[in-house]
């Protein structure tokens, strides 16, 4: 396993704060034991951190002004319990000391070509709305705030978009495409709101008609479910219907072979193209793939849905499956020119809202690779 510089800074901080996680204070203490770099590390900045200087910082740090300054950067947060809330919170706060230890060391150490090649003036993505007639709405043009069409207000904000109909009976159906880079929040006709992950669609009417409220998912989204219990929310994927009456829920199908249902709280019942199905409680998420269909484990939301916020957490993962993330958030392809560097694993985060160079620095100075960004394809040997 190859441990990540940045993420075990993190550990560190959070040890001596004393705000670590049982779990992650074992991780911490076994790579200290097992990996003479993270040994050497934990020396240094216990150090720099016992030093007179930095304790001056910690007693005279103003914890809300702090927080205040990372949440004005973050897009579309949505805080789903108080677990969540304090962990972000703790980690926008050892994130900017993190900063403060490496973030000189790593732009001054960046080649100009990598740099010069990620701030090259690329036209960006559109959010699309594709309506049924054929016209595609650009919800990415902060131009127009209200856009109207044969039966609704379209309203967009900083908080995605909305609207108001003026045929409440409407079978209009569109699709909404959220692309690389970006993510977006949608209110739909009964109240329910909608998260969108980057590379993700969700194709629903305007109105809901009939005995159920039906849409259908490509990607990942977290919904937020308006109760009605005469009305089940359905959320159709490739492989799963999820059914819920009014409930906190997220859904991820960007595994081909794989379908992922998190239940925040509520209850939920999810049923595979088999017919098997699983009811859900809430701190558990049904994991379907064909071949063997349902099971459960907990999960930890601050961790699985930390992707709101705008960051992406791994933990022994394969640098494959991390390659999947940088093409969905920076529309970055990797291609591996030594394949065998694709079955390594690392543990750290990457965040959407910086540069993809902060992490492809990372992964070379605490995985030895040698990683090369040209022309939107990031080379790995």
């Amino acid at each position: 396993m190859t441990y990540n510089k940045a993420y075990f800074q993190e550990l560190i901080i959070e040890q001596i704060a004393g705000t670590i996680s049982e779990e992650e204070s074992r991780l911490l203490n076994e790579a200290i034991q097992n990996d003479p770099q993270v040994k050497q590390l934990w020396d240094e900045m216990q150090q720099k951190l016992s030093s007179d200087k930095a304790q001056g910082f910690f007693d005279n740090i103003d914890e809300n002004k702090a927080w205040d300054k990372i949440e004005t950067e973050i897009k579309q947060v949505r805080p789903i319990n108080t677990r969540r809330i304090q962990i972000t919170k703790w980690l926008s706060m050892a994130a900017l000391l993190c900063i403060a230890f490496t973030a000189g060391y790593y732009w001054r150490k960046m080649p100009v070509n990598e740099t010069v090649a990620a701030k090259r003036d690329i036209k960006a993505p559109a959010i699309e709305l594709r309506m049924a007639n054929g016209q595609h709405i650009d919800l990415s043009d902060t131009s127009k705030k209200m856009i109207n069409v044969p039966f609704a207000h379209l309203k967009k904000g900083a908080n995605g978009l909305s609207y108001q109909l003026d045929n409440n009976k409407t079978a209009e159906w569109s699709t909404l495409v959220i692309p690389s880079k970006l993510n977006y929040r949608i209110v739909l006709s009964d109240g329910t709101e909608v998260w969108l992950n980057s590379v993700s669609s969700l194709r629903f009417p305007f109105a809901f008609s009939g005995k159920t409220r039906e849409v259908y998912l490509t990607g990942e989204a977290f919904f937020k479910v308006a109760k009605n219990a005469a009305r089940p929310f359905i959320v159709h994927t490739d492989q799963t219907d999820v059914r819920v009456l009014g409930t906190e829920f997220n859904v991820n199908t960007y595994q081909t072979d794989k379908t992922v249902t998190s239940l925040v709280e509520g209850s939920v019942s999810t049923s595979g193209q088999d017919k098997r199905k699983m009811l859900l409680q809430p701190g558990y998420q049904a994991v379907y793939t064909p071949v063997t269909g349902f099971t459960s484990q907990p999960f930890d939301s601050a961790v699985e849905l930390a992707w709101m916020n705008d960051i992406y957490y791994f933990h022994d993962t394969k640098l494959h499956d991390i390659s999947d993330v940088l093409l969905r958030w920076f529309d970055v392809k990797v291609v591996f020119d030594d394949p065998a560097k694709a079955d390594e694993a690392f543990s750290g985060a990457i965040q959407k809202n910086k540069p993809v160079d902060v992490f492809i620095q990372n992964i070379k100075a605490s995985a030895g690779v040698t990683a090369v960004l040209r022309e939107g394809v990031l080379h790995i040997r």
